[in-house]
């Protein structure tokens, strides 16, 4: 059934009844008619090297539908794992363990040759052949908002430039708790990250299951390329105690509170078009593929270190600077003497009180005595 080996199909589609398919049977359903690595990709390169393309991709769930990911730990691990080289690695403590790159430029990252799919539609359908790409660290699912539409055009070459920076939470937030702290501390090890309901370090999986949960709201359902959370609940949507919303101008919305995390990783990415070279050598039937390159654009990441601004020790330290300006001496001085004057009275006290006792009591022994 599927063109151009049936061409019929169009005229059977518009004649043949709608078929009712259970909805638990939906989700297996389109996974069995999504196209395949192979329907996809025509050759993969890493780093300059040739790979068979169901060696390094796997089947990735996003809110966009099923799509294939490269080294992503939130790509599915059922599916396509026959393969020894396929990233991410599980260690030895069962923590998944993405590929790393050390180098930048041209050829140094991952190419992908994608076939533009003209097969899948129906000849009176004109749109434009081509995928969305979108790049996310590997510990997060894609975001469909970040998404980039790379197009199938003559001799044209799609390069997509990687720039990376790092946040790192210093361990004085440990001791801010949920309400005084401005991110969220996540704890989580990267382990069975295909469940959106991990605890990511990545905002952007808080705001894809705000969506779902609006979505379950709606419909009482969830997307058919999504696993069913029957755990899902509803999300306060109007201000209480507001003036200016009232109900009937509400329309339906979400209210997504993702705080951002403490430590997180960011990639900026920067997409530019480039001609193929030598392109008379190649046969004119692949002139229309898309050709892509995601490589990094620097050698080196920007690094960042988030920290209390002000600790308890620090504040002491500041406060007794300022004493000693206005003091003339140094406020550990002061607190020394304070002491000192403190463990005499004490020892003049303690004095006094042996007198008073002995005094007061005949049966005391003398201090002479021996």
């Amino acid at each position: 059934m599927q063109f151009p080996h049936n061409t019929n199909l169009y005229y059977i589609v518009q004649n043949t009844p709608t078929v009712k398919i259970p909805l638990d049977d939906i989700s297996d359903l389109m996974l069995k008619l999504s196209p395949s690595i192979e329907d996809i990709f025509i050759k993969c390169f890493w780093r300059g090297v040739s790979y068979k393309c169901r060696d390094i991709l796997r089947f990735q769930r996003t809110e966009e539908g099923f799509c294939y990911s490269f080294n992503s730990q939130t790509a599915e691990r059922s599916t396509n794992d026959e393969s020894n080289i396929n990233p991410p690695f599980v260690g030895p403590d069962g923590i998944l363990i993405p590929l790393r790159n050390n180098a930048a430029g041209k050829e140094t990252g991952l190419k992908l040759i994608m076939s533009n799919m003209s097969s899948e539609f129906f000849p009176t359908d004109n749109r434009r052949r081509g995928f969305n790409v979108m790049i996310h660290p590997n510990d997060g699912f894609p975001d469909v908002a970040t998404a980039y539409k790379i197009h199938a055009v003559r001799d044209r070459i799609t390069r997509i430039s990687v720039s990376v920076a790092q946040v790192e939470a210093d361990e004085s937030l440990d001791r801010l708790d949920i309400r005084n702290s401005q991110c969220y501390l996540y704890r989580a090890k990267a382990k069975n990250l295909n469940s959106l309901f991990h605890k990511s370090s990545n905002e952007d999986t808080c705001f894809i299951k705000c969506r779902m949960r609006a979505i379950y709201q709606a419909c009482n359902c969830t997307q058919y390329f999504f696993k069913l959370y029957k755990v899902l609940q509803r999300n306060p949507k109007i201000p209480e105690d507001e003036p200016g919303f009232p109900r009937w101008s509400i329309p339906f919305s979400m209210n997504c509170s993702c705080r951002p995390p403490c430590s997180f990783t960011t990639y900026t990415t920067e997409l530019r078009y480039e001609f193929r070279q030598f392109i008379n050598k190649e046969p004119s039937s692949s002139r229309y593929d898309v050709f892509l390159e995601v490589n990094y654009r620097e050698l080196f990441a920007t690094s960042y270190r988030r920290s209390m601004r002000y600790t308890t020790q620090d504040l002491l330290v500041s406060f007794g600077g300022v004493a000693s300006l206005f003091l003339g001496c140094s406020l550990v001085s002061i607190v020394e003497i304070l002491y000192v004057i403190y463990k005499s009275f004490l020892v003049i006290v303690r004095n006094q009180y042996n007198n008073y006792k002995l005094n007061n009591n005949p049966a005391w022994p003398d201090a002479t005595a021996i």
